[in-house]
């Protein structure tokens, strides 16, 4: 049996799809809003809302469970006060034989010190959110080694796909869709990873199904520099080539009127400099693993942003 914690989201949801499309028992849960799992069927498949907050429930939603995937979302504002709590709450309860799957990113590197970073990157990050992912991890790993259970952290760089509406994406593809000049954070000119979110979800059901533990990196389709990757998109939704680099002053600007953009602001380093990731060891273990196109990944993303307008 695999729980899914934050079903509902990106990632939450392709690892549902994922795991259920391999035949396995799911159950994935969500806390305020479950309207993209309720396109998911199947008796394979439990929907179910979970206040983590809640023990008891909590308890319950463990029992019996193989592998967790904690895929908790909440916006940047809040990870100070929810996420801390909720790792160690669900690490807390489980056991010997359980294992948990730990989506990473890269905020805890900081700016990257040698390209492509590989796992053993010094954890050098500066920010309030690079700082706090490290805390996380380093509770992870605590509490695995108090408590018996294995885990799995599989770290990408920036995720798009179906269901990823975040601030960066969600305007891109809907921008296409409408040919609207669409923008990308700092410079269009830097190379930079971006890894499907369906490509994300397989890499990490790998990993929890092979028997490995530890810190993986997963890179995606190959560096790709802002302006190809928005081009792309605008090729497939049949728009025109109207692209523009959006300035930190700018995001600076709406961190003033929006806390989301006020937090975001202090990771778009990630834009300004190259982020290539060293994706070596994971495909020397998974060979078998092969990442989506850009263009078949675009288009597949397309449809899904289509679909939410009509």
């Amino acid at each position: 049996m695999n729980l899914v914690i934050g079903g509902n989201g990106g990632l939450g949801l392709s690892i549902t799809q994922e795991l259920l499309s391999r035949g396995k028992l799911v159950t994935a849960s969500y806390h305020r809003s479950s309207q993209a799992l309720k396109r998911l069927k199947g008796p394979l498949l439990k929907i179910a809302a979970l206040d983590i907050q809640d023990e008891k429930r909590l308890a319950a939603a463990l029992a019996g469970v193989s592998t967790v995937y904690f895929c908790l979302n909440v916006p940047y504002q809040d990870w100070y006060t929810v996420m801390p709590q909720a790792l160690e709450r669900v690490t807390s309860q489980l056991q010997s034989g359980q294992t948990l799957v730990f989506p990473g990113n890269v905020y805890g590197y900081g700016k990257f010190q040698y390209l492509p970073a590989d796992e053993r990157h010094p954890k050098a990050a500066l920010t309030r959110k690079g700082k706090l992912r490290n805390e996380l991890e380093e509770l992870l790993k605590n509490q695995a080694a108090l408590r018996g259970f294995r885990y799995v952290i599989p770290r990408y760089p920036d995720y798009y796909g179906p269901n990823v509406t975040n601030r960066v994406f969600g305007p891109i593809f809907n921008g296409a869709l409408q040919a609207k000049t669409i923008s990308w954070p700092v410079k269009l000119d830097v190379p930079h990873d971006l890894v499907y979110i369906q490509d994300a979800a397989r890499a990490a059901v790998l990993l929890a199904e092979s028997g490995e533990e530890g810190e993986w990196h997963i890179s995606g389709s190959g560096a790709i520099e802002g302006r190809e990757f928005l081009n792309i998109i605008q090729d497939e939704a049949d728009s025109p080539r109207k692209c523009r680099a959006l300035p930190g002053w700018a995001v600076r600007l709406a961190g003033i009127f929006d806390k989301e953009a006020k937090e975001f602001h202090e990771l778009l380093y990630e834009f300004e400099y190259p982020l290539l990731l060293n994706e070596n060891k994971f495909m020397k273990r998974f060979p078998e693993y092969s990442p989506t196109p850009y263009k078949e990944a675009v288009k597949e993303t397309l449809g899904w942003f289509r679909e939410q307008r009509e």
